[in-house]
């Protein structure tokens, strides 16, 4: 027993050659798993509004094969020349985050309280999410910027200036969409940022308990976030409107069961708003049940734990820190999404990595995933 304890120990903390399996094989596997699950959640609406249940899955297999070349393109794109383009990479998503405010460029969406959100810009029948390319460009930034510092000795305050500019310019441009929940996400990333440069733990948390009165001011001074904490807090309250949403998210994760029903056939796939964007976890728990849920969530362990398991081997700093990041943000959009549906967290607009319906998101995944494969090759492994 333990031989074969040491075997598997041998085989999981070694990667492969010249690309990791195990991660790449993850990857694959959970792109597959989650079009077939998007596609179960949607086709009700897809068939209510456009008279095609395969609609969003037409467009899901579009952008999949354009994210499996990116994947591909940035699995075997030297990483280490990111980091040239960190700076500019940042400031085309700044620029990008500025178009969605302007009228002929910018896609914006009305909600029945009265509220804009302006988070896209469509390209022909497409549209593209800057927020997400955001998150992926704060973290070659970060990564870029740590590694010039650690180099320095003598660090000068005027230095920090322009990458304070920079990154302030993104959570505000973000949190005016509004996406409090990406604005969230990547400010969780600064901060996980500054505990890997070496910030101590204990002003951490003092930083973060000064913040709490601003945070409240941003929750409670906005309408549309105020009454989300409100629904957040006694959904069933309001379960005839604000609260319809997660009420029928806890009501499929119940009629789920342990086993599922048939696919495509629950109360939510009929009744849940974004049943297949933000919500599809309440849909597929509806159809696989609690086995369902503990399966995809021991797939995104593997995921996780794997590229954790590789990345504590990177000997390079710049790639140490880029996977650091990209783990981080992955694995904070995973906690988050299933905590929003599950009601542990007030709805926000996070996408579940591979199962929600979205170009821009799925984009991003395998963008960051081929860069993960790209820093965890054999090679910049050390023994």
């Amino acid at each position: 027993m333990k031989a074969l304890g040491r075997k598997f120990k041998d085989f999981w903390e070694s990667p492969g050659s010249p690309f990791d399996l195990v991660l790449v094989g993850a990857v694959f596997f959970l792109l597959l798993f989650g079009i077939c699950v998007m596609y179960s959640s949607s086709s009700v609406t897809a068939w209510r509004e456009f008279q095609d249940s395969e609609y969003f899955l037409k467009k899901q297999l579009a952008w999949a094969v354009i994210g499996l070349i990116v994947f591909f393109f940035f699995a075997n794109f030297p990483y280490k020349r990111l980091e040239r383009f960190a700076l500019a990479g940042i400031i085309i998503s700044v620029l990008l985050l500025i178009l969605v405010f302007i009228p002929g460029v910018g896609k914006s969406v009305g909600t029945y309280y009265g509220r804009n959100f302006h988070r896209w810009i469509g390209i022909g029948p497409y549209q593209l999410q800057p927020s997400e390319i955001a998150k992926l460009a704060v973290v070659v930034y970060l990564s870029s910027l740590i590694v010039k510092l650690k180099l320095k000795e003598n660090r000068d305050p005027k230095k920090f200036i322009l990458p304070a500019v920079l990154l302030l310019a993104v959570l505000i441009l973000i949190l005016a969409e509004p996406a409090f929940g990406t604005t969230m996400e990547i400010l969780f990333v600064v901060i996980a940022f500054v505990f890997l440069f070496g910030f101590p733990v204990r002003n951490l948390l003092l930083v973060g308990l000064v913040s709490l009165p601003l945070a409240y001011l941003l929750i409670s001074q906005v309408g549309y976030r105020r009454k989300r904490m409100e629904v957040w807090l006694d959904p069933y309250r309001f379960r005839y409107d604000e609260g319809h949403q997660l009420v029928t998210s806890f009501r499929a994760f119940l009629d789920g069961g342990w086993f599922g029903n048939k696919l495509a056939s629950g109360y939510a796939h009929r009744y849940l708003t974004y049943s297949h964007t933000d919500f599809v976890l309440a849909t597929y728990v509806e159809d696989f049940g609690f086995i369902g849920f503990l399966f995809f969530f021991a797939l995104v362990m593997i995921l996780l734990s794997r590229v954790y398991v590789l990345l504590k081997r990177v000997e390079d700093p710049f790639g140490f820190y880029l996977g650091a990041g990209l783990l981080f943000i992955l694995g904070t959009q995973f906690v988050i999404n299933s905590y929003v549906v599950t009601g542990l967290f007030p709805i926000t607009g996070i996408s579940l990595p591979f199962m929600s319906y979205g170009g821009s998101s799925l984009l991003v995944v395998l963008a960051a995933f081929g860069i993960l494969v790209n820093i965890t090759r054999k090679e910049n492994i050390g023994v």
